[in-house]
């Protein structure tokens, strides 16, 4: 089957790329591996989009704030500004907490409202790279599928797309990966106590203790509360997987799920309002950090964001820091940013002259910016802005890699999806 353009991998960045594309009449495709949209934020237990905002200023348009405002909306999304990182306290950023089942339901409204063909459950195995195109081959429960298009939008997170199709990434070695998480959902947790608790400063002592007893891995205990619920998202587990290898990403799971009940029965015990608690839900899928990245045309450096850099062809923006999860220490090291940074579309195309990008965590950056931009709503926007320029590409015929960056910067400026740093500060 044939169509304008297809995107493999329905996280959250293919899925703003997709509909965007699909807005402007372009017939649209989405590749997804689960049986759900949404990637992390559907499937790995988080419920909380960090750097939502900044300094209590929207700075993401377009779909995005759509998404965002749904949630507010259906009382199943909460700001909460300026909290500080559990890690370091000097550290601090706006979070939009939210439901993660009704995310679940406002992504697959806006796919059908726009027309998205949506291929659930179906493993991508191949791009080729034809006269007139490319032809993707996919597979779902056991029967081939066979999709073609001129355009193509690598969503998922490794690169998968551009490697198969020949394109250079940035090689990872075992001992660089950041740590995984597998998170998991209590219930019936007293929320204001345990808000109480967190803000008077006391839970870095029961931290301390519990990692000190062996009970935690890392010095990590992060609680997400779940608008219009009584439960709490809970970010503590740590394991050290290479999780391109089938093997220890079974063994990753298997010792992640592992130091759960240890953990629970803790917080039962040290933490107030959690006395009552109960696992409810342990995530389907593991919080893995890490990504192959593309080696593309441009690579974001560390000094780009620190020093605010602007691109003509910026396609995204952010304001999360530095986050560097260690796999030897397990430890949490950030660097913080001092205001909005910028994502050039550069990054995410590779050096062929090819119809393709790649969007999520795997755009072109250097391993200390992408511990910045690898969270949800920065690959929100840069999937949404490469959306965008897609539609154009396709509705005038030309083909993404000789896209000036004057064509690049007047699409963006027509489609209002970026905030320039100036406007907020």
């Amino acid at each position: 089957m044939n169509f304008d353009l297809i995107v493999i991998g329905g996280g959250t960045a293919g899925v703003l790329a997709a509909i965007k594309a699909a807005s402007k009449k372009v017939k649209v495709a989405i590749v997804e591996q689960h049986s759900v949209c949404g990637g992390n934020a559907t499937l790995s237990g988080l419920a909380e989009f960090n750097a939502a905002s900044f300094l209590k200023k929207p700075i993401y348009h377009g779909f995005e704030k759509q998404i965002f405002e749904k949630l507010l909306e259906q009382k199943a999304g909460k700001y909460y500004y300026q909290l500080p990182m559990s890690s370091d306290k000097d550290i601090k950023v706006d979070r939009l907490r939210y439901n993660p089942e009704i995310l679940k339901l406002i992504l697959e409204e806006l796919l059908s409202k726009n027309n998205v063909q949506v291929y659930y459950n179906t493993t991508f195995e191949s791009a080729k790279k034809t006269e007139s195109g490319f032809t993707v081959q996919a597979e779902n429960f056991g029967h081939p599928l066979r999709l073609s298009s001129k355009y193509l939008i690598d969503a998922t997170s490794n690169s998968l797309v551009a490697t198969s199709l020949g394109c250079q990434v940035q090689p990872m070695h075992s001992h660089d990966i950041a740590v995984s998480t597998q998170i998991f959902r209590l219930s019936n947790i007293d929320l204001r106590t345990l808000q109480d608790f967190i803000d008077s400063g006391a839970l870095s002592a029961v931290v301390n203790q519990a990692f000190d007893e062996g009970i935690i891995k890392g010095k990590i205990l992060a609680f997400a509360p779940i608008p219009g619920t009584m439960d709490a998202s809970v970010n503590v587990t740590r394991t050290n997987t290479d999780y391109r290898d089938a093997q220890q990403l079974s063994e990753g799971l298997r010792e992640g799920r592992q130091q759960i009940s240890s953990i629970v029965a803790f917080i039962k015990k040290k933490i107030p309002g959690c006395d009552k608690a109960y696992l409810s839900n342990i995530a389907p899928i593991m919080g893995i950090r890490a990504s192959v990245k593309l080696d593309g045309r441009s690579t974001l450096k560390l000094s780009d964001i620190s020093t605010l850099r602007e691109f003509d062809d910026c396609v995204g923006v952010g304001c999360y820091p530095v986050d560097i999860h260690d796999p030897i220490t397990k430890k949490v090291h950030f660097l913080k940013i001092n205001g909005i940074y910028q994502i050039p579309f550069a990054v995410c195309l590779p050096k062929q002259d090819l119809n393709i990008a790649v969007v999520g965590k795997a755009i072109s950056t250097d391993a200390e910016t992408f511990a910045a931009t690898r969270v949800m709503p920065i690959v929100m926007n840069v999937g949404e802005s490469v959306g965008t320029i897609f539609a154009y590409a396709i509705s005038n015929q030309k083909d993404v890699y000789n896209l000036t960056t004057s064509e690049i910067k007047a699409v963006m400026d027509q489609e209002n999806l970026i905030t320039r740093t100036c406007e907020v500060n």
